[in-house]
């Protein structure tokens, strides 16, 4: 009998262990790459997994082009590209599964550029570079 409760708990424990692993993590915060470069500016995100807000300055001259490009596969991802003190250059709320975008911002005002993005349940990838 204590052999068939033992063998029944440890095969609960592996189904659990399989249902973690293959199901996916809900609370992980960020799971996957972030890469950020000065010369050209440039600030990419590729997650599996993202369930907060992450942000990066970039300094960027008038007249400068932005290219803004990215691909979301699931959950929701807000965008917000600004300069302290100043309306937004850019925002967008509430991407979602299957958006995908690639366009030119030029830079209207030479300073420090925050994007900052938001995700909830996501999974994608986000591309902000200097042209």
């Amino acid at each position: 009998m204590l052999k068939k409760a033992v063998c029944a708990a440890l095969v609960l424990l592996a189904l659990g262990f399989a249902a973690y692993f293959f199901m996916g993590r809900p609370n992980e915060n960020f799971s996957g790459d972030r890469v950020v470069s000065a010369g050209p500016a440039r600030f990419y995100l590729s997650f599996r997994a993202m369930n907060t807000e992450d942000a990066e300055t970039l300094t960027l001259q008038e007249g400068d082009a932005l290219h803004v490009s990215w691909q979301i596969d699931d959950g929701r991802v807000d965008v917000l590209i600004a300069m302290q003190g100043e309306e937004p250059l850019y925002q967008a709320n509430g991407r979602g599964n299957g958006d995908a975008a690639a366009f030119d911002l030029t830079i209207p005002k030479s300073g420090a550029y925050t994007i900052s993005v938001t995700g909830k349940n996501a999974k994608g990838w986000l591309n902000f570079e200097e042209k």
